[in-house]
């Protein structure tokens, strides 16, 4: 990737992040990478391909967070170690993430297809750390599996955008997750 296409998806995943897709335009954009706003056509056609382009970043940001948190040994340190990074860690994404999902029914279609399927790989890596974790012994869940994968999933987007609202950067929602869904053993 060149660097303007990639100075172009830099400046829009910080604005989509900072105030949502919405105010994203190819305007705002042009304007802060210092280039021509019809320069910007050369890479994305409209508004909507910018906007996938953006979620492809984080996609591929998330895939390397999870690439790296299977390297470890434990099925629970998988698990805290996900929920600490969503918590605390690539603020930038998670931020982008936030505001798409608060305005995801204003989202052009592909754009919210694609964001659904992202959701989907999240609640698909959670649920695999879980069930490994039971066959292994690690979890003690009393909740169907899926329904635990979906309640974690949930009560970490609310302990992130939370977090933020009583910027308390030393709760580990981890352990309050974990502990209200998964008795340890």
């Amino acid at each position: 990737m060149n660097n303007t296409k990639s100075e172009i998806i830099r400046v829009a995943l910080r604005m989509v992040s900072e105030r949502g897709y919405e105010w994203l335009s190819f305007k705002k954009v042009a304007d802060e990478v210092g280039i021509a706003k019809s320069s910007i056509y050369h890479y994305f056609k409209k508004k909507e391909d910018l906007g996938i382009a953006v979620m492809e970043v984080i996609e591929e940001r998330i895939q390397k967070n999870k690439d790296e948190i299977l390297t470890y040994e434990s099925e629970k340190e998988k698990l805290d170690a996900y929920l600490i990074r969503a918590d605390k860690e690539d603020t930038l994404y998670a931020e982008a993430m936030a505001q798409l999902a608060f305005n995801f029914n204003g989202l052009p279609p592909k754009l919210q297809e694609k964001f659904r399927k992202r959701s989907i790989k999240d609640y698909e890596f959670v649920l695999g750390i879980l069930k490994r974790g039971a066959e292994k012994k690690e979890f003690s869940i009393k909740k169907d599996l899926e329904e635990a994968a979906m309640g974690i999933i949930l009560m970490s987007i609310g302990g992130y955008l939370y977090g933020r609202v009583f910027h308390d950067e030393n709760v580990d929602i981890s352990k309050y997750i974990t502990d209200s869904i998964i008795n340890k053993n």
